[in-house]
């Protein structure tokens, strides 16, 4: 009887010791990480500068893991790569200047917007009394610069019918010829051209009107309703206490304007 005891006793206390050894396991192979997934290419959003993830999306990512009790983990994915990443779990939160979109929708989720954005048109500075409305843009025979197959390039192909449309790779290759007069006006997202007139100040400014509405938001999983509501809270909290407001204006100083204040909602 003595014996059955210890034995059963041995027996207890082994799988005791396996167990811990499994959750441990297990905790291990569950870090408290959240995994980020970036398209690094989108000056000021989220862009690398000397090697380093930098811009608005890789400040707010850094404070939300910090908000949240996690560290944070930054996947550089292509831009078409990030929502199929995200639908097959290998990252947590899309956060790389996403526009909301309805078909987008289709596949994931949304938090709230943290940008009220659109489209803004880049000029040079002496043409600012020419173009000085969204009307003598649209209505203009300008040779305009855009980035191909983006809501830029949807845009003025269908509201700007009497111009002539050039296409670039990047927004980044505008300016040049842009002040060598190879085209008269570039149209892009908002925090592009706002980054290009920052950079070509002397030369370059923005119309500031915004041509269309669309909003910037997080891509998270269709299934995770808790994580979503907990980062809407987030975001909530940033905008009433206006943190953020500061990492915006921080990387975008533009929008202190009173015509561009709308961006911040």
């Amino acid at each position: 009887m003595f014996k059955a005891c210890v034995k059963l006793i041995i027996l207890t206390l082994i799988t005791l010791l396996f167990s811990s050894y499994a959750g441990a396991e297990d905790s291990g192979a569950k870090p408290a990480v959240l995994r980020v997934g970036v398209a690094p290419d989108y000056p000021p959003i989220i862009f690398k500068l000397n090697g380093q993830l930098t811009g608005v999306e890789a400040e707010l990512a850094r404070m939300l893991a910090k908000e949240i009790n996690k560290s944070v983990q930054f996947v550089e994915l292509g831009w078409d790569e990030l929502i199929p990443a995200l639908m097959e779990g290998k990252i947590d939160v899309i956060m790389s200047g996403m526009t909301i979109t309805e078909a987008r929708k289709v596949r994931i989720d949304f938090t709230d917007h943290y940008l009220r954005s659109g489209l803004l048109t880049l000029i040079r500075t002496e043409d600012a009394q020419k173009y000085n409305s969204v009307k003598s843009i649209k209505e203009s025979y300008a040779t305009i610069g855009v980035v191909a197959s983006t809501t830029g390039e949807a845009f003025v192909r269908k509201n700007c019918p009497l111009a002539r449309v050039v296409t670039f790779a990047k927004a980044s290759n505008a300016p040049s010829e842009l002040k060598n007069r190879r085209i008269d006006m570039l149209i892009n997202d908002a925090p592009s051209i706002i980054w290009l007139a920052s950079e070509n100040e002397a030369d370059l400014t923005g119309v500031w009107k915004l041509l269309n509405t669309e909003y910037l938001g997080w891509g998270v999983r269709r299934d995770e309703q808790p994580f979503l509501t907990q980062v809407n809270s987030i975001l909530s909290t940033w905008r009433k206490n206006g943190t953020l407001k500061q990492v915006l204006v921080k990387w975008m100083p533009y929008l202190n304007r009173s015509d561009l204040s709308g961006m911040i909602e």
